[in-house]
């Protein structure tokens, strides 16, 4: 389409931006962005259960997103079957803090593919055949936050009828309201009792494609979302992108509602939709966390499901997940859900133990010029100890090489393969044996007075400040300040150079304190 409408007064700017390096030249651009536009730069790892609890999810590729099983003991519809899904996990003491209900919740003006594409939306409500008693009685049941999904706006919703002094653009397929603002503060004022914490607009690019004024009018891109995120911050909620254009990110930049935005494809529709790592050094530059999307945690076929697999690697699944710092929602069926691996990611409250910022691609892949390079590169930076640095290579054949964690090869530092627990001194390349599922994973942890601090080995990030708030050396003696909630019992372990054998403590927890862990040489 053609641009038709500027508004007197419109302007645009372009920002010339330069840093040393690949990420630290895309976070300086993205701190220059953030400037202009007035956004503050803040934490939203742990903002609330949602973005920083473990969560259960119905998203495109799970089993429940069109799909409520083929058992039907378990229930006719989704209220029976996701009542009974949340006692199997209270059962199995999985700590899941929120839920999400994908686009099959509510009413819309035709089908749905499989891929999820189809009808436009009419009345964002509950379809009386899918939750019959409505969604305040489910929350009344579920007691948890929920993000809910929604699509593009029917040519005839409800809301044109029933709100006559909001006018539309009416495209062929979709709609948006002229007045984003005036809509989204009315919108959010009718979801009372559901529990909806985090509202999710999916399709964006498709709704971007098929709304005419979205396109001839200039300005009417910002001004929907700029509505949309206002509305939700008003009404205390947050919001997540899907599908956006890179556009649309960047209008988020100026957006503080606009928290996360999923950095993958859909779910089992991509061979690689779990590789988060460049889209993710764009979003993480703009303070908007990037969600690598649900997923199966089990191996297992999942028999009935809308998506029956079976998932080949669900331990990248679940690592690609934690290393996000944005949500970890697992999607499997009743019976089928991998409880070792998902609490591998969190604390037994359910929180989950996060590195300090999103995993990325790391800067050797640019210099490389390796446009199919997947070596990713994260990081904590504990109190007392200094960098504890995280690499994932998605080829389980090639060493590490120093760069890739931006550490010279002489500089003292040991490498902890977390799957085969193999323990060498840092060199400039590092044989890595891969693991099971062919790819690399390791912690590159510093050396310090002849220690090597190995965390909680136990866990995708073993070092996570949310775990360790710091860690003291002398010659003689490690001491770890641990964090733990009620029931935990802990596994800490560290090692001396002149073994290079791992020793472990273990800590238990009846109330959430910190405990120092001290190893001593004897």
């Amino acid at each position: 389409a053609t641009v038709e409408i500027i508004p007197a007064g419109w302007s645009q700017l372009f920002i010339v931006s330069s840093g040393m390096g690949i990420n630290a030249g895309m976070m300086d651009w993205g701190e220059r962005v953030l400037k202009f536009t007035g956004r503050p730069i803040v934490d939203n790892r742990y903002k609330d259960d949602v973005h920083g609890a473990i969560g259960f999810w119905t998203d495109n590729g799970g089993f429940y997103h069109y799909s409520i099983g083929a058992n039907k003991s378990v229930g006719s519809n989704y209220e029976e079957v996701l009542l009974k899904v949340k006692a199997y996990h209270d059962e199995l003491a999985v700590p899941f803090k929120h839920w999400q209900f994908d686009s099959w919740f509510y009413p819309k003006d035709g089908g749905v593919t499989p891929g999820g594409s189809g009808g436009a939306v009419t009345n964002w409500t509950s379809l009386p055949d899918v939750f019959p008693h409505g969604m305040a009685y489910m929350q009344s049941k579920l007691k948890l936050p929920i993000v809910m999904h929604n699509r593009q706006w029917s040519t005839h919703s409800d809301y044109m009828r029933n709100w006559p002094d909001i006018e539309w653009y009416i495209s062929k397929e979709a709609s948006v309201p002229k007045d984003p603002v005036k809509f989204f503060q009315r919108f959010f004022t009718q979801q009372e009792g559901w529990g909806l914490a985090m509202y999710e607009q999916d399709w964006m690019n498709k709704e971007y494609d098929i709304v005419d004024a979205l396109q001839t009018n200039i300005s009417m891109g910002d001004l929907w979302l700029f509505g949309m995120a206002s509305g939700a911050e008003g009404s205390g909620r947050t919001v997540q992108y899907c599908m956006p254009y890179p556009s649309e990110i960047l209008s988020a930049s100026a957006y503080p509602a606009v928290t996360n935005a999923r950095a993958t494809h859909d779910y089992f529709h991509a061979i690689d939709q779990w590789a988060v790592g460049s889209t993710s050094l764009f979003y993480w530059a703009l303070n908007i966390l990037p969600f690598k999307d649900g997923f199966y945690s089990s191996s297992n076929k999942q028999v009935g499901g809308q998506t029956e697999g079976p998932e080949m690697n669900p331990d990248r699944e679940t690592l690609m997940a934690t290393l996000s710092c944005a949500m970890v929602g697992p999607m499997d069926g009743i019976y089928l859900l991998n409880v070792s691996r998902i609490m591998a990611t969190c604390r037994k409250d359910g929180v989950i133990l996060k590195p300090d910022r999103p995993i990325t691609t790391t800067d050797q892949c640019f210099r490389d010029g390796d446009a199919h390079c997947k070596v990713y590169h994260t990081f904590s930076d504990v109190n007392g100890l200094g960098r504890v640095h995280y690499y994932f290579n998605n080829d389980g054949s090639k060493p590490l090489r120093s760069e890739e964690v931006y550490l010279k090869s002489d500089a003292a530092y040991a490498v902890y393969n977390w799957y085969t627990r193999d323990l060498t001194i840092l060199q400039a390349s590092t044989p890595l044996r891969a693991g099971y599922e062919g790819h690399n994973y390791a912690m590159v942890t510093p050396i310090q007075n002849g220690w090597i601090f190995l965390g909680e080995v136990g866990v995708y990030v073993p070092a996570s400040t949310t775990r360790f708030t710091a860690v003291a050396t002398t010659e003689e003696k490690l001491t770890a300040h641990v964090h733990g909630v009620p029931g935990e019992r802990l596994r800490i372990c560290a090692a001396k150079v002149a073994s290079m054998r791992a020793s472990c403590l273990e800590v238990s927890f009846e109330v959430e304190v910190t405990k120092a862990v001290s190893f001593i040489v004897i």
